[in-house]
């Protein structure tokens, strides 16, 4: 799973602001997704061509209802080697990084916190490398898309590699119900 760090004047709220590629729809998309392509496009130079699109999910709103996200889900159709190959934009984009799927499903990377006083909790998941925490509307995303998201990448890597290289489910994960 690729997020990128935006750079500093990118931040919606305060701190890092670890997301998904991703941006506003211009003039020129024809539709919601031509808008998500483009910004990986832009932001990650990962074309349209390398990414089989194979999940769509209802537009989720943020916290403050003042903006709504419409995610996709995507494979990137070869794999890449080496993070440090992406070429990115550095204009928006401050670094790129991966996290492994079964991260999602750890029980113990996952927790739950409140933020700025409110009265609901959120979910947010510590990733040891580099010292990552994926929170806000990002982990939001995750937390209700972590199964159709890895279940798809289990049978894609099934697929692909075989039973031995599928994804590994983490001691003490659950399934939902």
């Amino acid at each position: 799973m690729i997020l990128s760090d935006m750079i500093e004047s990118f931040w919606i709220f305060a701190g890092n602001d670890l997301s998904f590629p991703g941006g506003k729809r211009d003039p020129t998309d024809k539709t919601i997704l031509d808008t998500a392509l483009r910004e990986m496009e832009e932001e990650i130079s990962v074309s349209r061509d390398q990414v089989e699109v194979i999940g769509e999910y209802a537009p989720m709103p943020n916290k403050d209802c003042t903006m709504k996200v419409h995610p996709f889900v995507g494979l990137i159709k070869e794999p890449i080697e080496d993070i440090e190959s992406i070429v990115f934009n550095k204009d928006e984009v401050d670094r790129v990084f991966t996290v492994p799927i079964q991260d999602l499903i750890d029980p113990g990377k996952r927790s739950m916190a409140r933020f700025r006083n409110s009265k609901f909790l959120y979910p947010i998941w510590k990733i040891d490398q580099e010292d990552i925490t994926i929170w806000g509307l990002t982990a939001f995303i995750l937390d209700g898309k972590k199964y159709s998201i890895l279940s798809v990448g289990v049978l894609r890597s099934i697929a692909r590699d075989g039973p031995r290289d599928a994804v590994e489910i983490p001691e003490g994960a659950k399934a939902e119900k």
